[in-house]
C-alpha cells in the first residue's frame, strides 16, 4: 500500500490510499456501466470523525476522451410517507426518470432549478410521464401540496455513478483505463459546490478513501411541523 497522500483544495482536503484489490464481490452491481472489461475501483466514504458515510454521491467524469456508454434503466423515484424515497437520487444525463406516488394521497411536484423547472401533480398510485434530462445539474425537489417534503436529483455526465452503502463504499466495475475526475457529492456537504474532487489516474483496480474535513449538515425533517395536517386527505 502506497503512503497516503494529501491534497488541498479551497475548502476541502481529500486523502486517498491506493492499493490493490481483487475484481470480485466487493465490485459487483454497484454501476451503470456495461462494458465487458476494465478495472474495479472503490470508493470510501468516511466523515471528518472518521465514521463511514452512506448515500454519498460518487461519481467518476473522464478526463481522457474515454467514450463512455450510455445507461438505458429508468430510475424512479418515489413519493411515500408524505417523503421523496429516496431522498436522493443521482442519473446520468438523458436516462429516464420517473415519479411515482406511493400514497393514497395527491402530491404536487415541482422544481424551481435553473435549466430544470418543471411541476406536476401526482395521484394516489399514479406515476407521471417519463422525463429525462440533457444536462448535468443538480436539481432540488418539493411538493407543492406538503411542502416539508423535500430531494434532490443530481444528473452527471457519465455512467460511473453511485451512491455509497451501508459500510460507506461506492464501488465501480469495469472502469475504463484513462484519467478521471473522482467526484463526492451530497446536498448537505459543507463544501465548494458540495463536492470534492480530484483527479486519478486509473491503470489498475484501486480503492480510494476520501475523508471530509467538516461533519455533514443535518438532513431536513421530512415530516409537518403543524399538530394538525389539515391537508393530509390531498
Amino acid at each position: 500500500m502506497t503512503k497516503p497522500s494529501c491534497i488541498n483544495l479551497v475548502f476541502v482536503v481529500l486523502s486517498f490510499f491506493v492499493s490493490k484489490i481483487s475484481q470480485a464481490d466487493d465490485c459487483s452491481v454497484i454501476t451503470n456501466a456495461t462494458t465487458n472489461n476494465g478495472y474495479c475501483v472503490q470508493i470510501n466514504v468516511q466523515s471528518k470523525s472518521k465514521q463511514t458515510l452512506a448515500d454519498m454521491v460518487v461519481y467518476l467524469e473522464p478526463m481522457s476522451g474515454q467514450i463512455l456508454p450510455i445507461s438505458t434503466e429508468t430510475l424512479v423515484i418515489n413519493q411515500h410517507n408524505k417523503s421523496f424515497s429516496p431522498y436522493l437520487s443521482v442519473i446520468q444525463a438523458n436516462q429516464v426518470t420517473r415519479f411515482t406516488n406511493q400514497d393514497d394521497i395527491t402530491h404536487h411536484i415541482y422544481s424551481v432549478s435553473q435549466g430544470n423547472k418543471f411541476s406536476f401533480k401526482i395521484r394516489a398510485g399514479q406515476s407521471n410521464d417519463d422525463m429525462t434530462f440533457d444536462h448535468s445539474s443538480e436539481i432540488a425537489m418539493g411538493c407543492n401540496i406538503h411542502d416539508w417534503m423535500s430531494g434532490y436529483l443530481l444528473v452527471v455526465d457519465t455512467p460511473y455513478f453511485a451512491k455509497s452503502n451501508a459500510s460507506g463504499i461506492a464501488s465501480f466495475n469495469h472502469v475504463k483505463p484513462g484519467k478521471y475526475r473522482v467526484i463526492v457529492w451530497h446536498p448537505q456537504m459543507q463544501a465548494s459546490k458540495n463536492r470534492l474532487m480530484v483527479d486519478k489516474q486509473i491503470n489498475e483496480n484501486s480503492v480510494f478513501s476520501v475523508n471530509l474535513i467538516a461533519e455533514l449538515e443535518k438532513l431536513p425533517r421530512q415530516e409537518s411541523d403543524d399538530d394538525f395536517d389539515f391537508l393530509s386527505d390531498y
